[in-house]
């Protein structure tokens, strides 16, 4: 059986194929580069000058899958189950949430692609809560084995003390609604640079602000921030963390009693020290009155950029 997979993201659309020899053709595309997923598709057949039969395909796609279509949340594309199934010449497609492709590959991960970042002391129960930052910021929960996603990142940001009210407030005065998806992901890093320079009054060093306009802004801030060589760098990322670690705290009592929060997403993995950070499980444990509690979950933080592409695939085997 030839099976199709893909993890489809405002930044890269990664494509997998698990062919019926037991090959297995993979390839990274970015997203904005192609007009949709259907070129994307015929681009990686011409890549590997694949031409034989697809049996099933499935994409996990970040933004709500509503009868089987999805508007894709960072970017202009709207993709169908029907129309790929005429596309790929076949009746077996499903399109999933990213995060419900998320909760599904946890399991086929190895210890190698985990980072603990808290030990929890006493887990309630064995539920999982999921939160990522990466183009957008995606939250899922599962429960008895049962996937259950968000869209909680476009939910309101609430801030955790005074910098983060006047990032919120200056923020405010350029949007009608500030979510947390706003602050919390790769442009939500630029958001919050921007904030320290004009705000702040923190001095941008022509070597950055050169490389921000060239290149990706927000690998440019994390990679200079912890080299520990630009001030206004250290400041963002920083605040990042602070808004991440607490986050999460806020996603595991949304879907609490849990027993365990993963941290996924792209940005995570290339941070994974300060989010291991005591930080970051300082923001994630500071709750008031169930601080307790929250020590007694254990935070473990993927590393494994193809969990997405993962928990497609064993949607088809």
């Amino acid at each position: 059986m030839n099976y199709l997979v893909g993890d489809i993201g405002g930044t890269n659309t990664r494509i997998l194929l698990s062919k019926e020899n037991g090959d297995i053709l993979e390839k990274n595309y970015f997203s904005k580069d192609f007009n949709s997923l259907y070129d994307v598709i015929d681009k990686f057949f011409i890549d590997f000058n694949f031409n034989e039969s697809i049996n099933a395909a499935c994409f996990a796609i970040a933004g709500p899958v509503e009868n089987g279509s999805v508007s894709v949340t960072n970017l202009p594309w709207v993709i169908d189950e029907e129309q790929l199934k005429k596309h790929l010449c076949t009746t077996h497609v499903k399109l999933i949430n990213d995060f419900y492709a998320v909760a599904k590959g946890i399991s086929k991960l190895n210890k190698n692609d985990i980072v603990i970042v808290q030990q929890g002391k006493k887990p309630v129960n064995s539920d999982i809560a999921i939160i990522g930052a990466g183009t957008g910021l995606g939250a899922a929960n599962i429960v008895d084995n049962n996937i259950y996603t968000s869209e909680a990142g476009h939910a309101g940001f609430s801030p955790e003390n005074t910098l983060q009210s006047e990032l919120l407030l200056w923020m405010q005065q350029q949007y009608s609604h500030v979510s947390l998806e706003m602050l919390l992901s790769g442009k939500g890093i630029l958001n919050i640079y921007n904030f320290f320079k004009t705000v702040k009054g923190i001095n941008e060093s022509e070597k950055v602000k050169s490389a921000i306009m060239e290149f990706n802004a927000a690998r440019i801030i994390t990679e200079v921030a912890q080299k520990n060589e630009d001030e206004l760098c250290q400041k963002t990322l920083s605040c990042f963390i602070d808004i991440y670690g607490a986050a999460a705290g806020n996603i595991a009592l949304h879907y609490y009693p849990v027993g365990e929060v993963y941290i996924a997403g792209g940005i995570a993995a290339k941070i994974k020290d300060k989010i291991s950070s005591p930080d970051f499980i300082q923001g994630f444990c500071n709750k008031g009155l169930l601080t307790e509690k929250m020590k007694n979950i254990t935070v473990k933080l993927i590393t494994q950029e193809k969990v997405g592409l993962l928990g497609a695939l064993s949607m088809l085997k």
